[in-house]
Order: structure tokens, then C-alpha cells, then sequence
């Protein structure tokens, strides 16, 4: 795991990556969050062992928009399909767990798609919960939002 700034070039392909997988498998363009170094807290990159090629992604907001301090939202999770089924995902939700706890928040937020159900097998299997589709997501029927406590007990 490396932590990156958010204008880090293999970070924007990822990213560029995942928005390009996202908008294939709904059909639509648009995001409705605004990342950039502003609220961007963490960023993480994973790399191949052999190439160093930049093959995962993931960033943290600090506080989650719309939440109180010490809720931080997980965003741009992404493996490069050719590298997926290798545990890479779960390492750099991991690696932003960790950041997280190091920011003493208590609680992570995600919201992910119904279309993707390998996300939504990861998080479910680390411990997020379902909760209430958060904005700007809550009319969203596309949408399945997670929460999981991160604090010392978490």
C-alpha cells in the first residue's frame, strides 16, 4: 500500500478506470459526489509486485459529507479487473480502516451500486451494514449505502 495525493496521475487512471466500469454497467455518466484534493483526506494505491504498475485504489473523506465529525465516507474503491480475486480489495479497505482509526473516527460510510455485487461481498464480509441511502444518494433505487464502527471496539 502506498498513500498518494489525490493528483497523483496512476490515482486519476484508477479513477478514471472505475467511473469508465461504473457508467458501462448502469448506462449513465453522471457522479453524484465532487472528489478533489479538498475532500479528498487519504488516498491509497496498490501496485503490482512485479511491474509496480498502480493496479488498486481507494479514498477517504474526511468528515463524510453530510455527517458529523468522526464518520469519514470510503470512495473510489476499485481493482483493476485483471487483478481482482486476489485480495487486493480487501487490503486497501484495510489500509483506509486503518487511516481512519489513526484520525480517531468512529464510524465509516460507503454507498456502492446493486450492479456490482463483488463490492458489495467485500463489505458485507468485513462488516459494514445496509443502513438508510444517505444524500445525495437517498432517492437513489440504484444505490445500497453501508456503515461499519471503526472505533477501538470497532
Amino acid at each position: 500500500m502506498e498513500r498518494v495525493d489525490w493528483t497523483d496521475p496512476d490515482l486519476q487512471r484508477l479513477v478514471a478506470d472505475q467511473e469508465r466500469e461504473i457508467d458501462a454497467r448502469y448506462g449513465d455518466s453522471e457522479h453524484a459526489e465532487h472528489l478533489d484534493a479538498e475532500t479528498v483526506t487519504v488516498a491509497v494505491l496498490a501496485r503490482d509486485a512485479e511491474s509496480k504498475e498502480a493496479v488498486a485504489c481507494g479514498v477517504l473523506r474526511d468528515p463524510a459529507p453530510g455527517f458529523e465529525a468522526g464518520t469519514g465516507e470510503l470512495n473510489r474503491m476499485y481493482v483493476h479487473p485483471d487483478h481482482r480475486r486476489r485480495g487486493i480489495g480487501k487490503e486497501i479497505l484495510r489500509a483506509l480502516e486503518s487511516a481512519a482509526k489513526d484520525r480517531k473516527l468512529g464510524q465509516l460510510v460507503l454507498e456502492t451500486g446493486i450492479q456490482q455485487p463483488e463490492a458489495i461481498g467485500l463489505y458485507t464480509s468485513e462488516g459494514y451494514r445496509i443502513i438508510d441511502n444517505y444524500p445525495p444518494y437517498e432517492d437513489d433505487f440504484d444505490s445500497r449505502c453501508f456503515a461499519k464502527a471503526i472505533g477501538d471496539d470497532g
